[in-house]
């Protein structure tokens, strides 16, 4: 039954809501098989994330008083068995989806897994050698016999491990513990087998290593053998839901309570409760930390499964350059002319490393600004910032020490850029920079000329082909001017609230100004429509979960706005509600590509605005991060975006709508097939080609979307 005097999904509801999502796909039988697989691997990345964040969190507001649990209309204990209960029927159709769909799939493909049966005795051989070849070296059988409470030093985090329970052959008949890795980092978790009747064989890496289990054990039998794994332990982040009044009253509550956050644990599904009761005595694992999974642990590594045909992946999309940013001597001189924006994945990013390794070599730029969420190992972007200190640039970066599990790459990339010369300039605790921004100054015949990158994906990501992103260049003065404000800010390491204010005229930041602009977008339409004017939102977001946005837009709803929200992950407003939100519609897209774009659409009677934004509309994006939403200010570009939009409303493959109890419900096929991330390729290739009909899409239905533009 759903509170309508607190019209909110709950988070946690909605973000098993997406995981679901993720498992239909898997069903899609015109998705490639491979391509299904990597959705079970989606899956259970989410789960087993969900599984490490938010159980922690929860168990945690099961000690804290009830008037503080009545103000956020929490109730934890219901809540946690209702997650459960939904936790194990999406558990037990990915089980049922893996055995009786996807691997008679790869059968049809050609491609045998090994899953439950045994070794056939023609691979036996071969996964003896295999074994001894390139798996013993890296195989740490150890005995448990003797440890005691060493659980912070026994699992790693992220690694897969057997618990064996083993009988000495002779007359003691001792009864021994044990444990193994499975050292899938070294070797990788697939193993390709040799052929037989034209049928290739796959097996996991964990059914190599039990196969060989007495070479690692003389003199003893196996009685029982378990997969096992834990998730990495992570700080719980009240402060990224509540304000910190909130976050300090609990806080002070679970110390008096002396609340320790539990670990989590998955173990193979079956193993015995003699089993749990000794690894709980043992290593100090609570019974409550052990969930059970299926057959096998970490199925996200399915995402490396190998390609043994062609067929068993998406066709590849070729990645389409972008004529201006590539024609011409240098890249300043075509930002000068216009504004440019990519289309990620569709573009190629060779625009955006031409861009930064122009900068670290062109002589008349003097300065450089960037703010790095995440630094993966391969970066270009950390290549071009290192070549540009060593040219003599004045190279400033603000590199993030909060970004989940990435602390120690971050530090030590940072460490070899700072030994270059590169000034480094850390986050502030608790407060993460996630704008994805750089700044370029260049000195020109009437001054300085400044150049801008504004992203809706991290840097980190722009090498992957299975992100979509949108990223703008240029050099309006009237948005990096604003830039430049924000970076001044950043340099000086100040608190928002003790920097107290910034004159942004285009840019809004989260912190400052990003909250009231949105609700005055939003008050704007809303007055528009109460005089009698159209009225239309349009969000696509990844997660929208803040509740004063999701108000105003009820409010919006309400007086006859027309709200159209397309969401990739979680969505806390409930749609179709009457009298509340019969005005808004809610789809959620899910497709080869993971949406990681923000889109912001006003009609503004006719003369439309749009946006693009680096963050979400959540608590912590505008109160405990700097995230960035900027204007596309060039009408070309702007339509664009606003065909793209289209492209997403009018999905009837993989769009799905949200109802008022969070079910995904399929969109009928009325009219031509429609595949938004098929057709924003197609888009992308007609803008570079300089397509005269550029938006007249005949394949594409038109909703209702009526602007300027049109």
């Amino acid at each position: 039954m759903i509170d309508v005097s607190h019209p909110f999904f709950d988070n946690n509801l909605s973000w098993l809501s997406y995981n679901y999502r993720l498992l239909q796909e898997a069903t899609d039988e015109t998705v490639p098989v491979k391509e299904r697989l990597c959705f079970l691997a989606r899956y259970t990345h989410q789960i087993d994330e969900f599984f490490r964040v938010r159980i922690p969190m929860l168990t945690a507001m099961r000690e804290v008083s009830g008037d503080i649990l009545e103000k956020l209309n929490l109730y934890p204990e219901p809540l946690v068995e209702h997650i459960l209960e939904t936790v194990e029927n999406q558990l037990t159709n990915f089980d049922d989806l893996l055995a009786s769909q996807l691997i008679p799939a790869l059968r049809e493909a050609g491609v045998h897994l090994y899953f439950k049966e045994p070794i056939k005795p023609e691979h036996r051989e071969f996964v003896r050698k295999y074994f001894l070849d390139k798996v013993f070296r890296h195989i740490q059988p150890v005995f448990l016999d003797g440890r005691r409470n060493s659980k912070l030093t026994f699992f790693q985090p992220n690694q897969l491990y057997f618990i064996l329970r083993l009988i000495r052959r002779g007359e003691s008949g001792e009864i021994a513990y044990a444990y193994v890795n499975i050292p899938v980092q070294q070797v990788g978790r697939f193993v390709e087998l040799p052929e037989l009747y034209g049928i290739k064989y796959v097996t996991f890496l964990d059914k190599i290593v039990r196969f060989n289990l007495a070479v690692l054990f003389p003199g003893f039998e196996v009685m029982d053998c378990f997969g096992i794994s834990s998730e990495q332990q992570t700080e719980l982040a009240l402060d990224d839901e509540y304000p910190l009044s909130l976050v300090q009253r609990i806080g002070r509550q679970l110390e008096k309570k002396n609340f320790i956050q539990s670990h989590q644990y998955f173990c193979e599904m079956g193993m015995p409760l003699e089993m749990r009761e000794y690894l709980s005595v043992r290593l100090g694992i609570l019974m409550s930390e052990f969930h059970e999974r299926g057959r096998y642990l970490r199925y996200q590594d399915f995402e490396s499964f190998p390609t043994v045909q062609k067929k068993m992946e998406y066709p590849p999309h070729r990645p389409i350059g972008h004529v201006e940013l590539i024609e011409g001597d240098s890249i300043f001189e075509a930002l000068n002319r216009g504004d440019q924006l990519l289309h990620l994945p569709y573009h190629s990013i060779d625009p955006v490393v031409r861009f930064f390794n122009e900068a670290a070599v062109d002589p008349f730029v003097r300065e450089i600004y960037v703010s790095l969420y995440k630094i993966s190992a391969n970066s270009f972007l950390v290549n071009s910032l290192i070549s540009a200190a060593r040219n003599g640039k004045r190279v400033t970066t603000f590199v993030e020490l909060n970004a989940k599990l990435d602390i120690q790459e971050n530090l030590q990339w940072a460490r070899k850029m700072k030994e270059a010369g590169v000034r480094i300039i850390f986050s502030l605790p608790g407060l993460k920079v996630h704008a994805k921004i750089a700044l370029i100054k260049r000195k020109g015949k009437k001054g300085w000329d400044r150049y801008a990158y504004l992203g809706t994906g991290g840097f980190h990501r722009l090498t992957s082909r299975e992100i979509v992103d949108h990223a703008l260049l240029t050099s309006q003065r009237e948005l990096t001017n604003d830039l430049e404000l924000l970076f001044g800010y950043l340099i000086t390491r100040e608190e928002p609230k003790k920097y107290k204010y910034l004159p942004f005229n285009y840019l809004m930041a989260s912190q400052f100004n990003m909250n009231k602009k949105l609700i005055e977008l939003i008050d704007r339409e809303i007055s528009h429509c109460k005089a009698g004017m159209k009225g239309l939102i349009l969000i696509k977001i990844n997660q929208l979960q803040d509740q004063s946005l999701i108000t105003k837009l009820y409010q919006a709803g309400r007086v006859g706005v027309e709200v159209k929200i397309i969401v990739g992950d979680s969505c806390c407003l409930i749609p179709d509600l009457p009298t509340i939100s019969d005005n808004i519609t809610v789809i959620r897209l899910v497709d080869r590509y993971i949406e990681n774009s923000r889109i912001f659409y006003f009609q503004n009677r006719g003369k439309s605005e749009v946006f693009l934004s680096s963050g979400d509309w959540t608590y912590r994006n505008f109160h405990r991060r700097i995230d960035v939403c900027y204007p596309i200010l060039d009408d070309y570009l702007r339509s664009q975006l606003i065909q793209v939009l289209k492209n997403y409303l009018a999905d009837n493959q993989k769009a799905v709508r949200l109802d008022t109890y969070q079910n995904n419900i399929k969109i009928p096929e009325n009219g031509p097939k429609m595949r938004a991330q098929e057709a924003n390729y197609r888009l992308t290739e007609r803008i570079e080609h300089r397509t005269p009909t550029l938006f007249a899409i005949s394949e594409t239905p038109k909703p209702e979307l009526k602007t300027n533009e049109e």
